[in-house]
């Protein structure tokens, strides 16, 4: 092809085509000037950063630390879960072949109320008809279960009340754990609670605080507690209490199988 009659024919495209080109090199020279330095800082920086996230900031040494701590965790938490778990002893617990659920409850009802009403009333301190219990009315084993720990709770507070000095016990309820019968089930902490209201005079219901905390007797789980003056009466104190009987479930997360 004869370059001088290509020229003629396409000089303008190649006119076009050369400008545009140049037009291109000067912006990218001019770019180049003005953000090149920004934009080669900022790659290198990503580079920098990308080396460190593959380096390993931690050592043997710091892993043998963490896992110290975690075992020191791990160990605490067992001990407060012992702690605030109640164990109900023997006396108060179903025995397989001995009856029905509900006789065997209702037979250690009737002992707790023979013993705590003699003892009581050498001491000349007032308990409610029947300890204040609601009859029961089921035989889930499970239901029977807790209200014999509410049993063994409530003796062990009304022994300590009595041995304290109350001149009175206006009130007794056992309330299982909300979620024990629903579908969900009570979570990883089931609470059945005993609520109390003493009445005494201030030095009597001091003491009988003291004695829930007893270390010798063994702690009494206080969930809440209300002391106040009774009305009209300067030297007698209403307390109304409640106590907890808690059992710890293990919970299985979602990403279990």
């Amino acid at each position: 092809m004869d370059f001088e009659s290509y020229w003629q024919e396409n000089k303008n495209f190649v006119l076009s085509v050369a400008g545009g080109a140049l037009g291109f090199l000067i912006l990218f020279l001019v770019l180049d000037s003005s953000y090149g330095a920004d934009v080669r800082s900022g790659r290198a920086r990503v580079s920098r950063e990308r080396a460190k996230l593959a380096q390993s900031f931690f050592t043997q040494a710091d892993l043998t630390r963490a896992q110290a701590e975690n075992d020191d965790l791990v160990g605490s938490s067992a001990k407060l879960a012992e702690n605030a778990v109640f164990t109900a002893r023997p006396a108060f617990l179903l025995e397989a072949g001995n009856g029905s659920p509900s006789n065997q409850y209702f037979g250690r009802v009737d002992r707790v109320q023979r013993e705590l009403n003699l003892v009581a009333g050498r001491a000349r301190c007032v308990l409610p008809e029947g300890l204040g219990l609601e009859p029961l009315k089921t035989n889930d084993e499970q239901v029977i279960a807790r209200h014999l720990e509410a049993l063994d709770l409530l003796d062990r507070a009304l022994h300590r009340a009595i041995d304290a000095g109350v001149d009175r016990v206006a009130r007794v309820e056992v309330a299982l754990d909300p979620g024990l019968n629903s579908r969900s089930g009570p979570g990883r902490i089931e609470r059945t609670s005993l609520t109390l209201r003493l009445v005494a005079d201030p030095p009597a219901i001091a003491d009988f605080m003291l004695r829930t905390q007893s270390s010798k007797l063994g702690p009494l789980l206080v969930d809440r507690y209300d002391a106040r003056a009774s009305p009209g009466r300067v030297d007698e104190v209403t307390l109304d209490l409640v106590l907890l009987a808690v059992r710890l479930h293990e919970t299985v997360t979602g990403d279990e199988d």
